[in-house]
């Protein structure tokens, strides 16, 4: 098997697995709901999962230029579903993600138009890479200011596994939301809160500083979202309901 042809016949066999486990009246939902004009086979997020866990057992010695070409030509497919499984497997090499891999997450975050694959590589590829290395930071300094708002949303939620451990860099991602404090669109005021709501998790205190400072000028649905995880007492402050 030459090597250049072992991504596409190993797609192949996905889409075997896909097709015979998808479902009509799934891909025809997903399609409405993500609002996406891609192809969908119908499988469901944990079917990706699983299919990505076996190949991942059948394939512990396979070396980083197979994985990540593998997963590049996943990303590619006019199939949303085989995307996110592109995304699932790169998971799970967590030790091929590092500072050069950043470029090509950058790229497919660039070309994604929906909420779960900006929120899988945001939250799942780009976290582990900035777990590792501190100069990944500096594209989040780049997409803060992008004209994208789905760039914009991937610099504040790629840091919520690091909230949750209390090891992100909380002054960065306040500089990103008080900038973005007074926007409209949905997917931003959601992605502030949220990140908030996960920092509580590590920091309740810090988390309640913060929403106290920009309760004048956040959202309600900021505000609401940041707050889920707060002592009760501290929530009806944030709300204004003390």
């Amino acid at each position: 098997m030459k090597k250049e042809n072992a991504p596409r016949i190993q797609i192949k066999a996905f889409r075997d697995i896909m097709r015979a486990g998808g479902d009509k009246e799934r891909a025809a939902f997903e399609k409405t709901y993500l609002k996406c004009t891609d192809k969908f086979f119908g499988t469901s997020v944990p079917f990706a999962d699983r299919m990505a866990k076996d190949f991942r057992k059948r394939n512990e010695k396979s070396d980083r230029e197979y994985i990540i070409a593998l997963a590049k030509e996943l990303f590619t497919s006019e199939y949303h579903d085989e995307k996110r499984l592109g995304l699932r497997i790169l998971q799970y090499y967590p030790d091929y993600l590092d500072l050069s891999l950043m470029p090509l997450l950058e790229d497919m975050l660039m070309h994604s138009s929906t909420w779960d694959l900006i929120d899988d590589i945001s939250i799942h590829l780009v976290s582990i890479v900035l777990e590792k290395d501190r100069k990944a930071y500096r594209y989040l300094k780049k997409w803060s200011r992008s004209e994208s708002f789905w760039m914009r949303r991937a610099s504040l939620i790629s840091q919520i596994l690091l909230f949750r451990k209390n090891r992100g860099d909380n002054k960065l991602f306040y500089s990103f939301a008080e900038r973005m404090i007074n926007e409209k669109e949905f997917f931003i005021r959601k992605a502030i809160g949220w990140s908030i709501r996960e920092m509580a998790k590590g920091n309740a205190d810090e988390a309640f500083r913060f929403l106290m400072k920009i309760r004048d000028r956040a959202s309600g649905l900021t505000l609401r979202e940041g707050a889920k995880r707060l002592p009760e007492n501290m929530k009806a402050q944030v709300l204004g309901k003390e």
